[in-house]
């Protein structure tokens, strides 16, 4: 059963993954952001898990050639997260650090979006 599954690998796995973790990505993409973002670009996403949410969101977007549209709404909300952790760490002097480090995450994702978004030349 695990070699079908790895048939079916999503191209857009490593950025699935970064999304769904915190720790590396930054941020919290919930499952009301996700669906937000699809609406936009007229995509029909159920109700599901965040892990399928993104990826159906990346694959059916790739499919129907949105990517780029997908990729700017999410580099929104990215940017509005960070923006609003630096509000936080204003309001909060003592939370500085760790929004600083969010942050800096959030702009790390941002990179690797661009980056897995673009088209790789050698598939």
């Amino acid at each position: 059963m695990k070699r079908q599954n790895s048939n079916q690998r999503s191209k857009f796995t490593a950025l699935e993954n970064h999304f769904l973790n915190t720790f590396f990505s930054g941020l919290y993409l919930s499952q009301n952001d996700l669906i937000a973002i699809a609406k936009k670009v007229d995509i029909e996403l159920d109700m599901n898990t965040r892990e399928m949410l993104i990826k159906n969101l990346l694959n059916e977007s790739d499919r129907k050639g949105n990517i780029s549209q997908v990729t700017v709404l999410l580099n929104q909300l990215i940017d509005q997260r960070i923006q609003a952790y630096h509000k936080l760490s204003i309001d909060y002097p003592a939370s500085q650090t760790i929004m600083a480090t969010l942050a800096q995450k959030a702009n790390g994702t941002k990179s690797l979006l661009a980056r897995e978004s673009r088209a790789n030349p050698y598939e």
